[in-house]
């Protein structure tokens, strides 16, 4: 390493490496709820401009993972949404609005309103025996397979979010969620979240008839699933971690970790350069870790063994939007699935609004090349194809990008696990973190705070008092467009100049 001119020394109590949604939110969260000083560093001149910035904004309450054999992804979900109510709820009132409503036995949670989640649901497409995959196949084993599939997505999304649990506490303040043995207790197939839609239904009445089959039954489920406003939950984040006196440095050169490896290791400062070239020694009595696809190159300095994967998933965006209904196809084979999400931009400089459809599918693929996934795009075309027409797809502005990821793999043959991640030393002064899905941020934010306190003793405080409105316009500023909003931006400019 190469040092030319004086570097500045700082020294505060949490320095958060990686500003993506993981940092973000841990920065924010350590902020409000600490006397602790934080500050938060991003390699990009803006914060959440990787992985972040370029998912389709599918909010997750474990409806995708309700059919999984092994239950542990959807009671993540489901979690996640009792950490959103009772730690953001009421601080982001106006912007954070998945409540507590009434009904008939109690109280569930729902998203009424505008703010960080569209109140139009995701319906869940489940198809049964006469379906096009089914009758390609032709295996018995599938149809089982299938029929056990269903009764697990009826069962378990009832247990959580239909009329068999009143979510709210038995204090009247604040609410919980269902535990792991409460959700698979289900026996029953019937389901009060299943549901009618005509538009949706002819979709897959076109589907099955490109397939050269006749129309089959599906069935729909209303679920919790909603998209979400990635954009402006990371502003509201930002403002609220500027608020509470967060420092954030963008466009900085991570150049070395100095550790002491006399004993447990712990990193003893942090050398980087800024976006101006001038160098800085960080040092912090904790330092988390959350740089997403960097973790490759530092986890050897920081003596962690784990089982990363980056992978890679594609991603569409049609201008104009193709529908105004979000849905998912759940199947048990994966070439089958698909998603529609109906989304809408803020050109910048303008008061116009652009809506798109974002249009995804569970394919992934290793990430050791650089050209897109071109297998997947064309199955995802021809999906799209089969649901809403080539005529009508062909005739809207489309693109194409690949979304990286970084996720914790488990022990458990290499399977795929979109839980969270978090490891801690408590003899270290470091910990690492990957969110795993945008969605998980308040469990991420809520439960690195208690690992936290194993490595830096702090009393929580009540700072939910605090504005941070004052702040908005700076963090509008640090935080990235998303990337469907950069290309629809360009597109749009690129046509009123011409």
């Amino acid at each position: 390493m190469v040092q030319v001119g004086a570097a500045a020394i700082n020294r505060v109590d949490v320095a958060v490496i990686g500003g993506g949604i993981a940092g973000v939110a841990i920065a924010e969260y350590v902020a409000r709820h600490t006397n602790l000083s934080v500050q938060l560093l991003e390699q990009n001149s803006h914060l959440g401009g990787d992985s972040s910035g370029k998912l389709e904004g599918w909010f997750h309450t474990g409806a995708l993972y309700s059919g999984q054999d092994d239950g542990q992804t959807f009671f993540n979900c489901v979690n996640g949404v009792e950490d959103l109510l009772n730690h953001y709820s009421h601080y982001f009132a106006g912007r954070c609005n998945l409540t507590l409503e009434q009904f008939d036995h109690g109280y569930r949670p729902t998203v009424t309103g505008a703010g960080w989640f569209d109140p139009n649901p995701v319906y869940l497409i489940h198809p049964q025996r006469h379906s096009p995959e089914m009758l390609q196949s032709g295996l018995k084993g599938d149809r089982v397979q299938l029929e056990m599939q269903l009764k697990r997505v009826l069962g378990r999304l009832e247990m959580a979010y239909g009329q068999q649990f009143n979510w709210r506490s038995p204090t009247g303040n604040g609410a919980v969620a269902p535990d792991y043995d409460h959700l698979e207790s289900y026996e029953q197939r019937s389901c009060s979240l299943l549901g009618q839609s005509e538009k949706i239904s002819h979709y897959c009445q076109q589907f099955d008839l490109s397939h050269g089959v006749k129309p089959s039954d599906y069935a729909l489920l209303k679920s919790l699933d909603c998209a979400m406003d990635t954009q402006g939950i990371l502003q509201d984040l930002t403002a609220s971690a500027l608020a509470h006196g967060t420092a954030i440095a963008t466009g900085i050169n991570l150049e070395q970790i100095n550790v002491d490896r006399y004993g447990p290791v712990r990193v003893q400062s942090i050398f980087y350069r800024d976006c101006q070239g001038q160098q800085h020694y960080l040092k912090a009595k904790a330092f988390i870790f959350a740089v997403g696809a960097g973790f490759e190159r530092i986890l050897p300095t920081l003596q962690v063994r784990a089982k990363l994967k980056q992978s890679r998933s594609t991603m569409v965006v049609a201008y104009p939007a193709i529908s105004s209904h979000n849905f998912v196809r759940m199947s048990t084979k994966n070439s089958y699935h698909f998603n529609h999400f109906f989304q809408r931009a803020n050109i910048p400089d303008s008061s116009e609004f652009l809506n798109y459809s974002m249009l995804a599918n569970s394919g992934y693929v290793s990430n050791e090349n650089d050209y897109l996934a071109s297998g997947e795009i064309e199955l995802l075309l021809d999906t799209a194809a089969r649901y809403f027409s080539e005529e009508n797809l062909y005739q809207r502005q489309l693109w194409s990008y690949d979304c990286v990821k970084t996720e914790f793999i488990s022990d458990d043959a290499q399977k795929r696990r979109y839980s969270y991640w978090i490891e801690v030393n408590p003899q270290s002064n470091y910990l690492c973190v990957l969110p795993g899905k945008f969605s998980f941020f308040p469990t991420v934010a809520v439960q690195t705070l208690k690992q936290l306190k194993t490595i830096l003793p702090t009393e929580e405080v009540d700072r939910s008092h605090r504005d941070y409105s004052a702040h908005y316009h700076q963090a509008q500023a640090l935080v990235a467009s998303p990337y469907p909003h950069q290309l629809l931006a360009s597109y749009w400019k690129n046509n009123a100049n011409s």
